[in-house]
């Protein structure tokens, strides 16, 4: 029978939080269009989009209904039903040419073997994922979409239930994602952030949201929080980040 090695039952000890679009996935999604189509059904329900104040579709969404819940509380069910319908719709469209990064399936298959616990957290639905994981989806201890958050991030109970679930200190925890959101989360809790560049967030912007560590590609990234298997008598490290060595991490470009 195999054992685990008292080196992979360390592990267990840490957890890597992840995103989903543009950090696992390449996902073509047009956040202006889909913007554009959600408030085209804010104005059929009498609703100004001029006049919400969120920035994000998710946020938006949920503004649109408290507006209407005062007034007309059956038109802000409609609402929702047919703003998560249509966002839906949209998502999975885009999930019918998407999939894990190159080079990404194998490095979760050895965060696995490693013994480190694994997640994602994101704003997408529970269908795409189910679609573009594939068997993928079996490395994550859990996964949470809008349907099963709490909020959605940036807020702090995005990934309360990550926390809960692994119970482990947050010194012992890393957040990997591409967007300015994703590494705003991670801080909002003390959780190490790593940003990449695989998706939509660009250098200066996940600079400005405080990122202590960025790499061009989230393969880089699980490397560098990987042992490195060629080196004889290489060991993991003692914690995902060693924050005393490291201020920024930026690949050359």
């Amino acid at each position: 029978m195999w054992r685990r090695s008292r080196r992979r039952e360390r592990r267990r000890d840490y957890g890597l939080i992840f995103d989903f679009d543009g950090t696992l996935a390449l996902m073509s999604i047009d956040f202006a269009k889909m913007r554009r189509k959600i408030d085209a059904l804010f104005s059929r329900h009498g609703i100004s989009p001029e006049r919400l104040h969120h920035r994000y579709v998710l946020e938006r969404i949920d503004e649109a209904m408290e507006n209407l819940k005062g007034t007309v509380p059956d038109r802000a069910q409609r609402l929702h039903r047919e703003a998560f319908d249509l966002l839906e719709r949209i998502e999975l469209a885009a999930a019918a040419k998407s999939h894990l990064l190159p080079g990404v399936y194998p490095r979760l298959w050895r965060l696995r073997r490693e013994g480190f616990r694994l997640a994602i957290a994101t704003r997408n639905c529970q269908k795409v994922l189910d679609k573009v994981l594939g068997s993928a989806k079996g490395f994550f201890d859990i996964i949470l979409t809008r349907e099963n958050s709490l909020a959605y991030k940036p807020e702090q109970a995005a990934l309360r239930p990550i926390l809960q679930h692994f119970a482990l200190p947050v010194s012992r925890l890393c957040m990997i994602g591409d967007h300015p959101l994703d590494i705003l989360t991670a801080r909002r809790l003390s959780i190490t952030p790593i940003a990449v560049m695989t998706g939509t967030g660009t250098r200066k912007d996940l600079l400005e949201a405080g990122t202590p560590f960025l790499f061009k590609h989230v393969n880089q990234a699980i490397d560098f929080l990987l042992p490195n298997p060629s080196a004889p008598g290489s060991h993991p490290r003692k914690g995902p980040i060693d924050r005393k060595k490291i201020i920024y991490y930026i690949t050359p470009q």
